[in-house]
């Protein structure tokens, strides 16, 4: 999980180099997505604002988002219609993210090469890519002891 303090730190600077307003709902956002090692949801994100904050609605919450995506700072998981902290939001390129079927965790990985891969041939299919999100649903490592899975030859035979 990151470190909240930090990232908080990077989102202050990051939005006054880029002459953005970081708002006390936006950061509440950013900390409390941060917080959670398997993102949230919008509405999980209402609920813990209205707790905070009587007059927070759905719009506030969505406005949040699309300013911390569009600033790097989240990413949504597609998947799990879920948002999560970006660790690093200095960088610039595509991410992966593995996302645990079990616990939830989700990780970031920044495989460039992949994404470059993957865009080269959009546009040479006279596609232009507009937004890629790339995740992979599996186990980790903690859940993989826990939790016998089947092996191929037995998921085969069901």
């Amino acid at each position: 999980m990151p470190d909240i303090r930090l990232l908080i730190q990077q989102a202050e600077r990051q939005c006054q180099q880029r002459g953005v307003r970081f708002t006390p709902i936006r950061r509440r956002v950013l900390e409390l997505i941060a917080s959670s090692p398997g993102g949230l949801k919008a509405y999980e994100l209402l609920d813990h604002l209205t707790s905070e904050h009587a007059s927070a609605r759905p719009p506030t919450v969505y406005r949040a988002l699309d300013f911390l995506i569009e600033q790097g700072l989240v990413h949504r998981i597609e998947s799990l219609n879920a948002y999560v902290a970006c660790p690093c939001p200095e960088h610039t390129h595509g991410f992966q993210l593995l996302i645990c079927r079990h616990c939830g965790r989700v990780e970031e990985l920044h495989l460039d090469d992949v994404n470059t891969q993957l865009s080269q041939r959009a546009q040479a299919l006279g596609f232009r890519v507009d937004r890629q999100t790339i995740e992979l649903l599996g186990s980790c490592d903690t859940c993989r002891g826990r939790v016998r899975e089947p092996s191929l030859t037995e998921s085969q035979h069901e």
